[in-house]
């Protein structure tokens, strides 16, 4: 990515936005222009695929500088030769948006976790991301019962943000998870702080929070066959209730996750003011009566579909 005026662009995020229906991988991330960030080449016989008749969407974060301004940032491409590649690389996300930073916390820990490896998978390049309290990083590579530090980044910097390129690329097929914990400093001791008596929770603003670290990573192609035309199943009526009972388990588990987790004091009922503001502006609930109190029936978990 060429930023056009750098006075102004902070940030710039380019995604892939292909043709409905396209087969397609990952969270369309093509490249990305970060503060600190090198431009960094595919190791040899890896690259991304961008399907045909695909649009390209340029994601701006601008900081202002107290004059009127103009951009106009650009995206260059480098193209590798079809039969020269042999892995298809694209980005996984580690993410957790409902943590609320306390006033003043020094230290405040927030952990998260990549929901799904591939299969055949190697990792390429971790970048973590946080804004001004972001403080540090630390990912954990966990096999079996065992667990190593892959990256540790002990002094995390919004205006010098890394991605961290491994040496060579390392195999996932053995790897149980990819977990990390980033911590934030709220404290007055942070001279970047905006606020220290605010509660910081996710956002989008450089004055709120976000902990996410992107995974780049790399699959073996696939060599494709002609696509024939699979004829429709209809389900029976004995499957179609078992997919409504698997569906209907897997609510009443979030659904009791989620009251143990919120329900401090027992009573079998969670009030809004029981619930962090990041839940309660990103999770899955919704105070339909306006009552203050949340319902089972007020919950709205994603369908998880089968594939």
């Amino acid at each position: 990515v060429l930023p056009g005026n750098r006075s102004v662009v902070h940030h710039a995020i380019v995604f892939i936005r292909p043709p409905d229906g396209a087969d397609f991988r990952g969270i369309g991330w093509l490249t990305a222009y970060v503060p600190g960030q090198r431009i960094k080449k595919l190791p040899e016989g890896r690259a991304r695929r961008v399907p045909a008749g695909s649009k390209l969407v340029f994601q701006m974060h601008y900081t202002p500088n107290g004059s009127e301004a103009e951009d106009i940032s650009k995206v260059g491409l480098l193209f590798g030769k079809e039969e020269e590649i042999t892995h298809e690389v694209f980005t996984l996300i580690g993410i957790d948006q409902e943590f609320e930073i306390p006033p003043h916390a020094k230290d405040f820990p927030v952990t998260a976790k990549v929901r799904r490896i591939p299969a055949e998978a190697e990792l390429l390049a971790i970048a973590p991301h946080m804004h001004l309290r972001g403080k540090s990083f630390r990912l954990f590579m966990k096999q079996k019962e065992e667990s190593e530090i892959l990256l540790d980044v002990p002094n995390y910097d919004f205006n010098w943000q890394h991605i961290y390129e491994l040496s060579q690329p390392m195999k996932l097929d053995d790897v149980d998870s990819l977990e990390f914990t980033v911590k934030f400093d709220n404290s007055k001791e942070n001279p970047f702080n905006p606020d220290p008596s605010e509660y910081v929770t996710w956002g989008d603003q450089t004055w709120e929070e976000m902990a996410i670290a992107f995974f780049e990573v790399a699959e073996p192609r696939k060599k494709k066959k002609a696509a024939k035309p699979k004829p429709q199943k209809k389900l029976s009526e004995a499957e179609l209730k078992q997919r409504e009972e698997e569906r209907k388990r897997d609510f009443e588990k979030q659904a009791a996750e989620f009251f143990k987790r919120f329900d401090k004091n027992g009573d079998g009922h969670v009030m809004l003011e029981e619930v962090p503001l990041a839940v309660q502006r990103y999770g899955h609930i919704r105070d339909h009566n306006n009552d203050g109190e949340i319902q089972i029936d007020e919950l709205e978990f994603p369908v998880r579909k089968k594939r």
